[in-house]
């Protein structure tokens, strides 16, 4: 009895703990993070998507952090305790709700704004830190930028001809990290002119995060059509993920979907059959 009662006191004491670390690691200008309840019940999300969450949450809590302030002077790792509580919440929506399992089929994820997982280096291509690049091996003989790969556990992806003057190097990162951040540490390396974070020019599917009061409240945008015309469409459906573990779904707007993008819900009304 002993032995439980000390299994128990412990248990609790360190949920307790890991509630207290996510609102510290919170506080200031960021919304209140809490963790939903864990029931069992994420077991039937596949690899493949499990991976993406687990991305979404990463860019969500980057979006999260820059909140406070701009993502250039902030860390360029992303609070871990933020990551694991947004994924918490997208976990839980899509293993409550059949609703989501066919947004999932859709594709909905967070749209790549801000970057976390690489960016574009345009350096002087006659640099001499660039003389193994220039050969064709995938190594500089700059120490700072080595040292940033190695810190960061980045790697060269590849290296291509940018202009006449200028090579371009791709470097990704094995772990989320805040690439702004990360291009800011880049910049300051002799030869670098520019850095391009790969956020894509066009419109595209997103997932949008934002506290309330009792909980948070979760928007997956499905978006088609084309928008270089002005003709683009919007298909928006909202969950509210509450501080006592309950997740809701709230009500699907926007745009009817066509029939070929396979994400049939159960809101038939506003699926497109024409």
């Amino acid at each position: 009895m002993k032995n439980l009662w000390f299994y128990h006191n412990l248990t609790f004491y360190y949920t307790l703990f890991l509630c207290i670390s996510l609102s510290c690691s919170l506080t200031g200008q960021t919304p209140k993070a809490t963790f939903v309840k864990q029931n069992g019940i994420q077991n039937d999300i596949p690899k493949s998507l499990e991976r993406k969450f687990r991305r979404d949450a990463a860019r969500l809590a980057l979006r999260l952090e820059a909140q406070k302030e701009d993502l250039r002077y902030l860390n360029v790792g992303i609070p871990q305790p933020t990551i694991e509580m947004v994924y918490n919440l997208l976990t839980q929506v899509y293993s409550g709700d059949e609703t989501a399992k066919s947004i999932a089929k859709c594709n909905v994820h967070t749209f790549p704004n801000p970057s976390i997982d690489q960016l574009v280096i345009i350096y002087e291509k006659d640099i001499d830190w660039a003389a193994p690049l220039r050969d064709g091996i995938s190594e500089t003989e700059n120490a700072t930028l080595n040292d940033l790969l190695d810190e960061y556990e980045l790697v060269i992806e590849k290296h291509v001809p940018w202009n006449d003057t200028e090579d371009a190097l791709t470097i990704r990162s094995k772990a989320p990290l805040n690439m702004a951040a990360l291009a800011s540490e880049f910049e300051e390396i002799e030869g670098i002119v520019d850095i391009d974070l790969g956020v894509p020019k066009v419109a595209g599917n997103d997932i949008a995060l934002n506290r309330f009061q009792d909980g948070w409240e979760i928007q997956y945008i499905l978006k088609f059509g084309s928008f270089t015309n002005g003709k683009g469409k919007q298909h928006v459906w909202k969950y509210q993920a509450l501080d006592d573990g309950t997740i809701q779904f709230i009500e699907e707007s926007g745009s009817p979907i066509p029939t070929w993008m396979r994400c049939h819900t159960a809101g038939d009304l506003l699926v497109f059959r024409g």
